[in-house]
């Protein structure tokens, strides 16, 4: 009586087992899963580029003759989701560009006109690429140095918007996000200071400047003014005196801490906008200011931050090329500078 207890029991497990799988709808053998990639991102292979029902084929054939009866999927490793209305669903672009086509991130249908697209609106991700698939994934963004097409110009006309969401300088260079960010994280690592959580992981900011009031200790900003005046001697007033006198005039309420207004107004009081920096700098030095301050979150300018440093006089760039990979290129793209490997 027990055997035929126990058998009855293994008999209605292996019944809701079979109905289980029967309900997954699709033969599991023949698909793959979607793989991780270094960002983090989701995304079917090469080899099963076609997603659907969860999971990834190598077409849509494959897909229906394996049981799955949504047809809705797209090119998953291409960055091509789903749907048939009106741009992608899941098509991964940042909040401000969602318009997904031609493989690329816009604000909307309008702009992707004018940047020269004409799908429909069912391209792909922000993975495409600005020229034909080309680029390579940077967090939200694609980052293509050759995409150098204005879509957007900077109000300033400093440079514009490419339409892969970056800016673009007036000299023909695409920004690179993630570049800028190591490029923090070098001065923090190697100078050994903080800076501030916040403007890391918002550096590499694009168009629109982040509404953020990074903070960081007098004594930090010194170590790092230091090490960006080293051999430099003028009248007899080293480097480290020009840093330590640049801080204290910057903390302007003397307590040890020094925030972007606070820095941003301390500059501002000076007509000249270079405070005590100008035997360094020259006399329209305002603008190498702006340059200093920005690469630790006490000053943001519009465009995106690695249009900065340009105007740092060269002993300057030289130091800070010691402690970080400067982000400031040079003509082209494939400027040793703007190499993120340096």
């Amino acid at each position: 009586m027990k055997h035929v207890f126990n058998l009855a029991i293994f008999s209605m497990l292996l019944l809701v087992v079979t109905v289980a799988c029967e309900s997954d709808g699709f033969d599991s053998e023949t698909s793959v899963p979607k793989v991780i990639d270094a960002n983090g991102k989701a995304s079917c292979p090469s080899s099963h580029p076609y997603e659907a029902c969860g999971a990834c084929w190598v077409d849509a054939n494959q897909a229906q003759s394996g049981g799955c009866n949504d047809t809705g999927g797209g090119n998953s490793g291409d960055g091509n989701g789903g749907g048939d209305n009106g741009g992608d669903q899941n098509n991964n672009c940042p909040s401000s560009h969602p318009y997904s086509a031609c493989g690329q991130c816009w604000t909307d249908a309008n702009q992707a006109q004018a940047g020269g697209c004409n799908d429909d609106g069912n391209g792909g991700g922000n993975n495409g690429g600005g020229n034909g698939g080309s680029g390579t994934p940077c967090g939200d963004y694609n980052y293509d140095p050759n995409n150098t097409a204005c879509v957007t110009v900077v109000a300033n006309g400093s440079g514009c918007m490419n339409s892969d969401g970056l800016f673009v300088s007036s000299k023909g260079v695409v920004s690179n996000p993630c570049n800028t960010k190591e490029a923090v994280l070098d001065i923090e690592r190697n100078l050994g200071i903080d800076i501030e959580n916040q403007f890391i992981e918002q550096s590499g900011y694009q168009g629109d400047v982040p509404s953020i009031n990074p903070t960081m200790t007098k004594s930090d900003f010194i170590i790092y003014m230091k090490a960006l005046f080293i051999n430099i001697n003028i009248n007899g007033k080293t480097g480290d005196q020009f840093a330590t006198e640049f801080a204290d005039l910057l903390d302007t309420n003397n307590d040890g801490i020094l925030t972007r207004n606070e820095a941003s107004q301390a500059k501002g009081s000076d007509p000249r906008q270079v405070l005590n920096l100008e035997p360094i700098f020259g006399i329209d030095g305002g603008l190498a200011t702006d340059d200093v301050l920005a690469y630790v979150g006490l000053y943001l300018g519009d465009g995106a931050l690695d249009k900065y440093a340009g105007d740092l006089p060269q002993v300057v760039q030289d130091n800070m090329a010691n402690f970080t990979r400067t982000w400031q290129p040079g003509v082209n793209a494939e400027s040793k500078r703007y190499d993120s490997n340096n």
